[in-house]
């Protein structure tokens, strides 16, 4: 009898035993597990995916400024300005010959070209009237019609308009084609004002406008005389 109960008690150890180490080997099972998700880098939300990246790039492609257009564009210009015809022109300042480049330009306005000496631009002014333009000095160009001939009249009456004793000049030692001119010159609040009425190189009244100390006659003369109507 006494035998027949410690068999019984040996198994019963035993098999507590055995619980036990089932218990225990599940714990470290599972606890490598979790270690080992752990260890598991995960995908970083905040990265962007490929789909992402690829239309941002997108995006900064179609709204990023390259200039091109610009830069293009401002090339065109410069090889338009380029390839226009230029001559040398010769005028006197003072008792000075000065010679510069001229580049040809043609008006819209009243639908003429000439060349224009460097440091002048030829701008239209308004309708029937084109000004070169120089520092404080202009000259304007009015082309005139066939029933304006009489250019005694029209210089006279435009000197005049500016200064009553405008006087009339000779015209004689100004350059070709303006030999046969008519030529007033007036002064006002220390401007001195030429006003020019010719046949050649085309009909035309010129209106000189420089401060009394500048002699810009000589220049606006020798762009005026490379005038030709369109």
């Amino acid at each position: 009898m006494i035998r027949y109960w410690k068999l019984l008690f040996s198994l019963a150890v035993a098999s507590v035993l055995l619980v036990g180490c089932g218990t225990k080997e599940h714990e470290t099972t599972q606890a490598a597990k979790e270690e080992q998700t752990a260890d598991d880098p995960k995908p970083s939300s905040d990265a962007p995916s490929s789909t992402e990246h690829s239309s941002s790039k997108e995006a900064k492609e179609q709204t990023s400024p390259t200039g091109k257009e610009e830069e293009q564009s401002t090339t065109k210009e410069e090889q338009s300005a380029a390839s226009q015809p230029t001559v040398s022109l010769s005028y006197q300042e003072g008792k000075q010959t000065i010679t510069k480049t001229a580049t040809l330009q043609t008006s819209d306005n009243q639908h003429f070209s000439l060349y224009v000496l460097e440091g002048w631009t030829l701008d239209a002014e308004e309708p029937g009237a084109d000004v070169l333009l120089h520092g404080d000095a202009f000259a304007r160009i009015r082309l005139l019609s066939e029933g304006e001939t009489n250019y005694e009249q029209l210089a006279q009456e435009h000197a005049q308009a500016v200064d009553a004793n405008a006087a009339r000049q000779q015209t004689n030692g100004l350059p070709k084609p303006f030999a046969d001119a008519v030529w007033y010159t007036a002064q006002a609040d220390g401007v001195t004002v030429h006003v020019i009425a010719s046949a050649q190189p085309t009909p035309m009244l010129l209106t000189v406008h420089a401060p009394s100390n500048e002699d810009v006659l000589g220049a606006v003369l020798a762009m005026a005389a490379t005038l030709q109507k369109q």
